[in-house]
């Protein structure tokens, strides 16, 4: 009599192996691809926060803001005594350095800016006392500048936020 074994051959498990690897790769690509785009907006989100609510500080304590933009970052300030000092003990308003490749393009009043390596002494965008901003528009990019979300002044008081494809930066 000859006994049947039950089970898989070496090739159906090889097969099935190489199978779950393909889309285990296609799954990390997808999710890492998400996760460029949730960070570009959340930076964007939270500095739209940030300079409304320094532009309401601006407003309450009758002090100007201002946003500083170094490459890889912004950091804030207020205009004491005839000088912009950094705010550091302030825990709603910290600068914030971008660690994941972000890049930043900042345009002014229609002009581009080039960014330095460090924090300048003068804010790029300035809350005056009344609440006003300076119009700008920022861009902030993947490192492969694929990727791009928006913040701009749509008038004096107000910002908007806003993801953008590849057509809109053409």
């Amino acid at each position: 009599m000859k006994s049947h074994q039950t089970g898989f051959t070496l090739i159906e498990i090889i097969i099935v192996v190489v199978i779950i690897s393909i889309l285990a790769v296609f799954g990390v690509q997808m999710i890492s691809s998400g996760s460029v785009e949730r960070n570009l907006q959340q930076h964007g989100r939270i500095l739209q926060s940030s300079i409304q609510y320094s532009c309401d500080q601006a407003t309450l304590q009758n002090i100007p803001y201002g946003v500083k933009f170094f490459q890889s970052g912004y950091a804030f300030s207020q205009f004491i005594n005839q000088q912009w000092i950094d705010l550091i003990a302030q825990e709603t308003l910290i600068s914030r350095e971008l660690t994941d490749g972000s890049q930043l393009t900042l345009e002014i009043e229609g002009k581009v800016v080039v960014l330095q390596d460090d924090v300048g002494e003068v804010p790029h965008i300035i809350c005056d006392n009344n609440g006003q901003i300076t119009s700008f528009v920022l861009l902030f990019s993947d490192a492969t500048e694929t990727h791009h979300y928006q913040l701009k002044t749509i008038n004096f008081w107000q910002l908007e936020g806003q993801w953008l494809d590849d057509e809109k930066i053409n």
